[in-house]
C-alpha cells in the first residue's frame, strides 16, 4: 500500500514568506522572504564528520559492489534511499498511491543503468534525476491527462469550485491548502519547488537532477513562488471577505 507523505507546511509558508489567515490584516500582506531558503526537514542532531565520511565510504563501496552485480550491494541502496525516493515522486504526482509503483520502476532502472554511474555527483542526485525523469513522463501521457481533467472536474485535484473556506483555517486545513496550491503548479515547477523547499536539494544539484542550468533553476523556482504566493493571498482574500 502507498504511503501518504505529509508535508512540513508551516516551514513551507515560511519559506514562502506567507501566512494564514488567523494571522492576517485586512490591510497587511504577506511578502516573499527573499532570504535564502532553508530546508523544510525536521531538525536532526548534528552528525559528526567522522560518521559522515564513514557511511559515505560504506555507500561508495556498495555501489562499487552493485556496479558489479551485487544485488545484496544494491538491495542497501534501496534500503537507504526508498523512503525519500517515495516521498520525492509522492510530492511530485500529487497521487500516493502511484508513488510506491513508480519508485519500484525507477530502482529497477536504476540498478538496469548503475554501470553508467560515474561519481561526478552524490547518488541520490542520480537517482532522483531517474525518478523526477520518470515522474514528468508519466504526468504527459494522454491518459494523466485525462484523469487530470477528470479529477479537477470533480474536484479530486485541489479545485476550490463549490468550496467554501472557514473564516480560520486550523494547520490541519492549512496543510491541505498548501498542498492543494501546490497542485495547481505546472509539473516542472512544481517539481523544482519540492526538490529546493521539499528535499532542500542546493541549486546546482536541482540543476543536475533535472539537466537543467542553474539559471533555469532559479528562473523556474522564482516563477513557482510567484505563483504560488499570488494563489495563496487570492484563497487569503477570499477567505478573510467571507
Amino acid at each position: 500500500m502507498a504511503r501518504s507523505i505529509v508535508l512540513n507546511t508551516k516551514a513551507l509558508q515560511a519559506n514562502m514568506g506567507l501566512q494564514s489567515t488567523s494571522s492576517m490584516e485586512t490591510e497587511t500582506m504577506p511578502t516573499v522572504n527573499t532570504a535564502p531558503v532553508v530546508c523544510s526537514e525536521p531538525a536532526t542532531a548534528v552528525v559528526p564528520a567522522s560518521s559522515v565520511a564513514l557511511v559515505a565510504s560504506i555507500e561508495a563501496a556498495q555501489i562499487k559492489k552493485a556496479q558489479m552485480g551485487d544485488l545484496a550491494a544494491f538491495d542497501w541502496l534501496i534500503a537507504r534511499y526508498r523512503q525519500r525516493a517515495i516521498r520525492l515522486a509522492t510530492q511530485v504526482l500529487r497521487r500516493p498511491a502511484e508513488a510506491e509503483d513508480l519508485v519500484q520502476e525507477a530502482f529497477l532502472r536504476a540498478f538496469a543503468q548503475i554501470k553508467t554511474f560515474r561519481n561526478d555527483c552524490a547518488f541520490y542526485t542520480w537517482l532522483y534525476r531517474i525518478i523526477v525523469r520518470l515522474c514528468l513522463n508519466r504526468m504527459r501521457s494522454p491518459v494523466w491527462v485525462i484523469s487530470r481533467n477528470v479529477r479537477t472536474l470533480v474536484g479530486l485535484d485541489g479545485s476550490r469550485a463549490g468550496v467554501q473556506m472557514p473564516s480560520s483555517p486550523a494547520p490541519s486545513e492549512n496543510r491541505v491548502l498548501v498542498e492543494k496550491l501546490l497542485d495547481s503548479l505546472s509539473p516542472i515547477l512544481r517539481t523544482t519547488l519540492i526538490l529546493r523547499e521539499i528535499e532542500g536539494l542546493e541549486y546546482e544539484e536541482i540543476a543536475q537532477t533535472l539537466n537543467v542550468p542553474v539559471g533555469t533553476v532559479r528562473s523556474r523556482l522564482s516563477a513557482a513562488r510567484s505563483q504560488f504566493q499570488a494563489l495563496w493571498l487570492q484563497i487569503q482574500e477570499e477567505t478573510h471577505n467571507v
